[in-house]
């Protein structure tokens, strides 16, 4: 009997460590990845998606690195609208195992045809910065907040930023936006969760508890801290929320959530029918629309 009791906790650790690699570290369980992932968009998402990348990838880009609070080596690439550099900044922070091209690819013409440049990082453990794990938002906040710091110190603190994050990105600027610098005029915020627990409870079940103490003790990320209401609560700069009414990865049912929380100016864009982070690429003229609105209020 004590043998099968031993038997039984050894697979539970060995599928929670699994499981725990997949969710949170840069270097997956290459079976567990074959797998689980599974490509959630239909239609040209990913072919739209790849090529904007690209053109991102080939324009005029200055990289710049800074530590994060951690240690890690961070990397943020500055991709300007034309010759020198506008005082008028889109940061975009992109999503979970995503990099900065592919989320701002799609977003280049957008601000750039509007006299924005754009700022875009990679985020601890994705692209070309160093870490080993995702923070869940917790990490990710601390490091934008760093950025900010950074570009006020490179281009001025007369700089008008639009604050600008999808999915992971998007809960991470909520996270932020009560400690925002004034040089932010307004925050994008497109399908961002509200409370990273409720994803990956729904994700993992029973495991969560020891999953969420192994990242607490290795890494030292609480993911209570995930949580983004309270943030949202104390924050006066202007948002705008963005979320497909089809999510299955980042329930809509966040979207009203988080806009009850913020008592500052807002607006929202729910589109029916758009699934995870697809409204630039499927609701793009009332995107550009909403996006237009609020920089000919506050920039």
């Amino acid at each position: 009997m004590l043998i099968a009791i031993i038997i039984l906790l050894c697979i539970i650790l060995y599928i929670t460590a699994d499981a725990y690699r997949y969710i949170f570290l840069r270097r997956r369980p290459k079976l567990l990845a074959l797998l689980l992932d599974k490509r959630m968009h239909g239609g040209n998402y990913y072919e739209n998606r790849d090529r904007a990348a690209e053109e991102l990838r080939s324009c005029p880009c200055t990289v710049y690195e800074m530590s994060s609070l951690r240690g890690e080596k961070l990397k943020g690439f500055y991709y300007p609208c034309g010759e020198g550099k506008s005082k008028k900044i889109a940061f975009i922070v992109h999503g979970y195992r995503s990099d900065n091209a592919e989320t701002a690819g799609v977003f280049r013409q957008l601000y750039h045809s509007r006299g924005f440049d754009i700022f875009a990082p990679d985020n601890t453990a994705c692209g070309e910065s160093g870490g080993n794990a995702c923070g869940y938002d917790v990490f990710e906040s601390a490091d934008a907040l760093k950025w900010l710091d950074f570009l006020q110190a490179e281009f001025g603190e007369d700089i008008e930023i639009i604050l600008h994050g999808i999915s992971l990105g998007g809960a991470s600027v909520m996270k932020i936006s009560d400690r925002l610098p004034q040089c932010v005029k307004f925050v994008v915020e497109d399908s961002g969760f509200i409370d990273g627990r409720e994803l990956l409870k729904a994700q993992t079940g029973p495991l969560y508890g020891l999953m969420a103490g192994l990242h607490r003790l290795i890494y030292r990320c609480d993911l209570k801290d995930s949580d983004v209401r309270d943030n949202l609560k104390r924050s006066a700069v202007p948002f705008l929320f963005v979320h497909g009414e089809e999510d299955n990865m980042v329930p809509f049912s966040m979207a009203p959530r988080a806009l009850e929380c913020h008592p500052g100016p807002k607006d929202f864009l729910f589109t029916p029918n758009i699934k995870h982070i697809e409204t630039v690429h499927y609701n793009r003229a009332a995107y550009e629309e909403k996006l237009d609105s609020f920089i000919e209020k506050y920039i």
